[in-house]
């Protein structure tokens, strides 16, 4: 999983056209600039300065100035085209620095509580909801750097971009994504505050821990093993799957972490057994130490509610992407929603998906369970036991150190050539994650990515290394779309479902580093079907995270219970539209247990897309070698998705060669 902060601060700088508050400047005061400009430069450069004056009109305040000021801004501060490759490089230069050292500085401000380093303090809450790049825009705008840039080069909205985009060199793109940095004005304090909200969040998040230790049965018997301490959701659902190969047993503690989702969502969750060691639960009866206790207060949904009024608190300065879902599909994802929704609902209403779902039931030997969305056993160890791959993981990698100091060997596994892998080890520090893991981009070269994972005492497992392999994809992807880009303005990939496109890429070659990942004519069918099962999963989710935030918009007075009872209402709404058919069991609410949903404002649909992405990719690397290839594709940087793509694989972003596969890998595995 990619960082939110990034995106944060990139968010506070992206944006695409249109005025957000009434204009000071009359028409009458533009077209006098305009034909001064005529005046001093010629028809030439007509059109650039007319589109210039007009983006920085749009924004000028009073504050700004008179209109006389304005005229001689423009005046004085627009060059010729000429002029523009040395402009454009000042800028380069310095944003890059600037954008560098203020993820710097968030790194360190929330070193405490991304990094498991002990107990957190109150003060390190309150380091880390500071954003020191709150006031760079504004900043920008006072000292007129941002009003430099917007009267010289043209700030794109995406149905220009997806016209002409295409056509453009690569020094347009670089212009038009150094204009579209400043082509909102957006407060400090409003960005501040959402910094702070989400902030809170995403501790909330990194504090719901179940103590798997204390779950018991009806006999007040421990289920799960001494100090087993689960996240929510992730370490949940990774535990759940690691049950598969456990039997009668391994069904019955399936259950009760379904048990224990379900009542997170709900929740019915009691307050007490949240991140505690002392008390014995038994989720089944929902009893504390044998007896009834108080449930958590709609603590999730409060979290979500203060989550998406900061994040609404953005819409005045957006005035053509007025809305959260306007801005996470137009302005970030540069795909408009109703393009990624069909994307999902392509594959979610795939005839392969009651085909897998029928083989799934037969291997298990029984019928489907609503916790089956997350079955494991496609993956390529399906046959090798997990205290067995637990074994050789710490045996490899006792602690995250030999981990970081094994990454060129680990590359080399992948198929990077030697120089390659060491230079890229060379720009990946790995740190101990207090989360689950995520990967930190550097934004700035001479500085390095981060790699975040958990490793418990005894050394790494294999939960962790799994995702540990996750993060190096986004690590790979991050250094490379850096480091091997002509205009560090590009730098980056179209949007996050990019980037963990890559990162599921390298996730599925885990057992390649260790040694086991077998013949690739074998392993290809089943990960076209462990792809393909868990993209209609994080289809489904990322259909529910959608469709809560249409409510939320909806309800903007809406208090947590009536959020919670919405939320249940949607995910069973998708659930018995895309999965009852298909697992024969209606009405779960299990698609809405994602923490992404609370701490990653829409963040969900990038997960699907990224399995699109990745099998697309994947699939060009069965002709293709993997290394080589991944970095001409980085070399590309932030273009829009299909044109990415095609540039990429030779066509635009499809999920048909994900269904192809799994029906493929359907007639060769029964």
């Amino acid at each position: 999983m990619k960082h939110f902060w990034g995106l944060v601060l990139a968010a506070s700088l992206f944006a695409a056209t249109r005025a957000e508050a009434q204009m000071y400047l009359g028409e009458k005061e533009i077209m006098a600039v305009k034909g001064q400009l005529l005046a001093k430069f010629g028809v030439q450069e007509e059109k650039r300065f007319s589109r210039g004056v007009e983006q920085v009109a749009r924004l000028w305040r009073e504050q700004d100035g008179t209109p006389e000021v304005f005229a001689r801004f423009c005046s004085e501060y627009f060059v010729p085209a000429g002029e523009l490759p040395r402009l454009l490089q000042r800028f380069e230069e310095k944003m890059e620095k600037l954008a560098g050292h203020f993820n710097a500085l968030t790194l360190v401000l929330r070193r405490e509580l991304d990094l498991d380093l002990g107990p957190i303090l109150p003060v390190d809450q309150l380091f880390a909801s500071y954003d020191p790049a709150a006031h760079l825009l504004d900043d920008f705008f006072r000292n007129r750097l941002a009003l430099v840039a917007l009267l010289n080069f043209p700030a794109a909205d995406l149905e220009e971009m997806l016209k002409e985009g295409e056509k453009w060199s690569r020094e347009q793109w670089a212009a038009v994504r150094l204009a579209q940095q400043f082509a909102h004005r957006v407060p400090a304090e409003v960005l501040q505050r959402l910094n702070q909200v989400v902030t809170r969040a995403g501790a909330y998040i990194g504090g719901y821990n179940i103590r798997m230790d204390r779950v018991v049965d009806e006999a007040g018997k421990p289920l799960f093993r001494d100090g087993l301490r689960l996240i929510s959701h992730w370490g949940l659902r990774d535990e759940l799957k690691a049950q598969y190969q456990n039997g009668a047993q391994g069904l019955a503690r399936q259950r009760v972490i379904q048990t224990i989702m379900e009542r997170i969502v709900r929740q019915e969750i009691p307050l007490a057994v949240i991140d505690n060691p002392a008390p014995a639960w038994n989720p089944l009866k929902n009893t504390v130490e044998g007896a009834a206790a108080d449930r958590e207060p709609d603590g999730r949904y409060q979290i979500l509610l203060e989550v998406a009024a900061a994040v609404r608190a953005l819409d005045p300065y957006y005035t053509d992407a007025p809305s959260p879902l306007d801005r996470a599909f137009k302005l970030e994802r540069e795909m408009p929603e109703v393009r990624v929704v069909q994307l999902l609902e392509q594959v979610l209403d795939a005839p392969a998906g009651k085909k897998v779902a029928a083989l799934i039931s037969k291997r298990l030997g029984r019928p489907l369970e609503p916790f089956d969305i997350w079955y494991d056993g496609f993956k390529a160890r399906v046959d090798l036991d997990e205290r067995e791959l637990d074994r050789r993981v710490a045996e490899k990698f006792p602690t995250l150190q030999a981990f970081e100091q094994q990454l060129p060997q680990t590359l080399g596994a992948l198929g990077f050539d030697e120089k390659t892998a060491r230079f890229l080890a060379e720009h990946i520090r790995v740190d101990p994650a207090r989360g689950a893991g995520h990967a930190w981009e550097s934004r700035m070269r001479g500085e390095p990515v981060r790699l975040r994972t958990r490793v418990p005492a005894g050394g790494m497992d294999y939960k962790g290394f799994n995702i540990a392999m996750h993060e190096l994809g986004h690590n790979v992807e991050q250094v490379f779309s850096l480091y091997r880009l002509d205009h560090t303005l590009l730098q980056g990939v179209p949007n996050n479902a990019f980037t963990e496109g890559f990162a599921f890429v390298f996730q599925a070659r885990d057992l390649d580093v260790l040694g086991l990942g077998g013949e690739a004519g074998k392993v290809r069918p089943l990960r076209a079907l462990d792809t393909f099962w868990g993209a209609r999963e994080i289809a489904g989710v990322a259909l529910v995270d959608i469709g809560v935030w249409h409510w939320l918009l909806e309800h903007p007075k809406a208090e947590p219970a009536e959020l919670r009872q919405a939320t249940v209402e949607i995910a069973q709404k998708v659930w018995n539209r895309y999965f009852a058919p298909v697992m024969g069991v209606k009405d779960s609410p299990l698609l809405a247990i994602y923490s992404h949903m609370i701490s990653y404002p829409l963040y969900l649909a990038h997960y699907p897309v990224g399995l699109i992405v990745a099998w697309q990719i994947e699939d060009y690397f069965t002709r293709k070698p993997l290394a080589g290839e991944m970095e001409r594709m980085c070399s590309q940087g932030r273009l829009l998705p299909d044109l990415w793509m095609k540039n990429a694989v030779g066509s635009p972003v499809s999920a048909e060669p994900l269904i192809r596969a799994a029906e493929k890998a359907l007639e060769e595995i029964k």
